[in-house]
């Protein structure tokens, strides 16, 4: 094991500092330094448990990672679009660990209070529902909206379920939220296979099989078993929905309203003493004379990406393909509505703007009135 850990990391906090948009740097940042500190002991090693050091596989398989991690981040610095593509992914919430964040509101069912407060915003003099007496009187004001109903239905299988992970997982069905979501994202899946990475299919519907290979009955824990991996497949495929404050803001930067913030500029190198630099003209000479020359830039080198510049025009085109189509805008239907409930709108920065033009019927008419009769 050569590979120094506090080297990698500060190789991995210095190719951070270089990546272009700020929310990347300061994601990435954050994510290597949470991804240390998870394998730091807390104490010494006669104290308790979690001070006994990491096993030697362990250590190489963590340090492996750390060093894939780096290159990553270089050639996204370089110009290279898939790696660049990746980093612009994780910032957002599309992969990695701030999606499962995200997507934690979808996965649970939300409790009586956020309930009440999405459902009832523009409604006023609703006060604290935690009081029991006030909770009472709300539903006594409410009673005869069919929106409040079904609230208080939900108000009442909240109470009743408990808290504990393994009650929530045990049915391993989908949350209406979640539910919701997924039909959503069904109606553009075919569009998401377009944009550089596989994206896993969303399957809203369980379907078992009636019979087992041997054409008997499925048994009921090959189906809880099925019903699992289901559930997972569809927690794998949902794309969460960014906060709107930020949804607004890379809106903004990919259709241009806003303009990109300048890249860093990377520091100049320092100045090597006359002995290290003869030292690498000798290497260069040996290596010239025991391997050869050395080809110039070929086809093949460039097989798996070639590096770009990193301009706003780039970056733009990047967001708007692989983060922001991705990234629905999720809205509460008006508590008028007989069935409230979430509304997701899906843009790329690009189609809704041609669409719109396309809107102009009348110079398009008079231009096929001139082609057609002259």
């Amino acid at each position: 094991m050569t590979t120094n850990p506090i080297h990698l990391y500060r190789a991995l906090l210095r190719e951070a500092t270089y990546l272009p948009l700020p929310q990347c740097r300061s994601t990435i940042k954050s994510y290597v330094t949470t991804s240390f500190r998870r394998w730091m002991p807390k104490y010494k090693s006669p104290k308790t448990n979690t001070g006994h050091d990491i096993d030697f596989p362990k250590q190489i398989h963590l340090l492996y990672r750390g060093r894939k991690f780096l290159s990553t981040l270089k050639r996204a610095n370089e110009g290279y679009t898939t790696p660049l593509e990746k980093v612009l992914r994780m910032t957002y919430g599309r992969i990695g660990p701030r999606r499962y964040t995200l997507l934690n509101k979808f996965t649970y069912p939300a409790p009586p209070r956020v309930v009440a407060q999405d459902l009832f915003t523009e409604l006023e003099g609703i006060p604290d529902l935690e009081d029991p007496e006030v909770l009472s009187e709300t539903k006594d004001t409410l009673s005869a909206s069919p929106v409040a109903q079904d609230l208080f239905t939900e108000l009442g299988d909240i109470k009743d379920l408990k808290d504990s992970k393994d009650s929530l997982l045990e049915k391993w069905t989908l949350q209406p939220r979640l539910e919701a979501l997924l039909t959503s994202q069904v109606n553009l899946q075919a569009t998401f296979e377009r944009t550089g990475r596989r994206v896993p299919k969303v399957k809203t519907k369980f379907k078992p099989p009636a019979t087992n290979i041997w054409g008997k009955p499925l048994p009921k824990c090959r189906e809880k078993n099925l019903k699992h991996e289901w559930y997972n497949s569809n927690l794998k495929a949902a794309l969460p929905p960014l906060p709107e404050p930020e949804y607004k803001e890379l809106h903004d930067l990919v259709t241009g309203v806003k303009k990109m913030p300048p890249a860093p500029k990377r520091r100049a190198k320092a100045r090597q003493s006359s002995g290290t630099h003869e030292q690498e003209l000798l290497d260069k000479q040996s290596s010239l004379v025991l391997q050869g020359p050395k080809p110039g830039p070929r086809l093949k080198d460039f097989q798996q990406g070639r590096p770009h510049n990193i301009t706003p025009r780039l970056l733009r085109h990047l967001l708007g393909r692989t983060v922001l189509k991705q990234s629905p805008l999720v809205k509460s239907t008006s508590p008028e509505k007989t069935k409230a409930g979430l509304v997701f709108t899906w843009d790329d920065g690009y189609t809704v703007p041609r669409v719109e033009e396309k809107k102009l019927i009348t110079p398009t008419n008079d231009m096929q009135n001139s082609l057609l009769f002259g």
